[in-house]
């Protein structure tokens, strides 16, 4: 069974250009530690807050990666830049059950 992981998180739509080369730092930097590659999504438009959600994702992940990366995380300083918290969902894929079509 594969797991995924998925946070999601506010982004001031003000920052979010200034924030893009962080985040992709921090991509590396959770790669350089995991061995596993992230890659950062955004919900197209801006609420009508002024913020804009993005969406890191990781596929494949082993059992104790949600662990290192809030270790990550809490080390790297980042959430202030964020309007709100993060948000974690696993997720595990389904096998397909052997049927006819």
């Amino acid at each position: 069974m594969s797991l995924h992981l998925y946070v999601y998180f506010k982004v001031p739509q003000t920052a979010a250009a200034d924030l893009l080369p962080r985040w992709w730092h921090w991509l590396d930097t959770v790669e350089d530690a995991t061995g596993v590659a992230g890659s950062l999504l955004r919900r197209p438009g801006v609420g009508s807050d002024g913020l804009q959600t993005w969406m890191e994702a990781y596929q494949d992940i082993p059992e104790a990666f949600a662990e290192t990366l809030d270790r990550l995380w809490s080390d790297r300083g980042l959430q202030p830049f964020l309007s709100g918290p993060r948000h974690t969902e696993l997720f595990a894929d389904q096998e397909r059950p052997d049927m006819e079509r």
